[in-house]
């Protein structure tokens, strides 16, 4: 709220302000009400922009802004999102690119409504409706940052997931048409089930790059993801999944195969 003070106080608007970022008036609006975190590099075009010119005055605003980070939107959710998840979804919310390799479910950024439901609810230890809804949500709500903060997201899935029966048969042509139609810029690949060995036998994974940190990758775990840190282990993932995406179809040949999927679920139904 106190960057929008600012921001009015200079009688600015979102608009100018995106244009100063080479950035956008979603990613700014999110910024000032504290749902996207803010990276030290547009902390201080935005300072400067308003007139706050004071090394001091700019520390304190950035203090600020570190603290805010340890209180994402994620924390309303503590009820549910508990353990690692909340490290993980944190430096989601900081990314500015993912590279995910899914070979069990479809990744929780490409998963529609229905079928994140129909995931949580076959979940022997969530029992309860209520928990359900808040799962749910929040996982709704980590898509925003593909709609409104043009995150860069490559997917890789294992061809079994567009058959692999999650709910009812219309959950799953619902979700398999969203690989046919991927939003603008996500990218999408299928890993056809007969290549026999890969890089990703060994389960599922995401590498995330930031704007001002080390890249890093998360081992999908039954407890939990677990972050990778070092930088040559970090390497051999992104190994990995280079020799993934060289092994699966390409997009468009990847968006054919979903759809064709999708069409034959859909007539299944009728």
């Amino acid at each position: 709220m106190m960057l929008r003070a600012l921001r009015e106080a200079a009688e600015l608007s979102t608009a100018q302000v995106a244009e100063h970022l080479a950035s956008s008036q979603p990613k700014v609006s999110r910024i000032e009400n504290a749902v996207s975190p803010v990276s030290k590099g547009d902390l201080m075009l935005m300072l400067n922009l308003y007139g706050v010119t004071d090394p001091d005055e700019q520390d304190r605003h950035w203090q600020l802004a570190r603290a805010g980070r340890e209180r994402g939107w994620w924390e309303s959710y503590r009820d549910v999102i508990t353990g690692s998840l909340g490290s993980y979804i944190g430096f989601e919310n900081d990314a500015t690119s993912l590279q995910i390799w899914s070979l069990g479910v479809f990744p929780g950024l490409l998963q529609t409504e229905s079928y994140a439901r129909a995931l949580f609810a076959s979940d022997p230890v969530r029992t309860e409706p209520e928990e359900v809804d808040r799962l749910v949500a929040a996982r709704m709500q980590r898509q925003q940052r593909i709609t409104e903060d043009g995150l860069n997201l490559w997917v890789v899935l294992d061809e079994s997931l567009l058959r692999r029966r999650i709910g009812a048969a219309d959950v799953l042509a619902e979700q398999v048409e969203r690989v046919a139609n991927p939003a603008p810029g996500v990218t999408v690949q299928v890993l056809p089930s007969d290549i026999g060995w890969h890089a990703g036998l060994n389960g599922s994974f995401t590498i995330m790059e930031f704007a001002e940190y080390p890249t890093i990758a998360f081992r999908e775990a039954l407890t939990g993801d677990t972050p990778v840190e070092r930088a040559r282990d970090v390497g051999r993932y992104t190994l990995a999944f280079d020799h993934l995406r060289a092994s699966a179809l390409s997009p468009v040949e990847s968006q054919k195969a979903a759809a064709s999927v999708a069409r034959e679920l859909r007539r299944q139904q009728q």
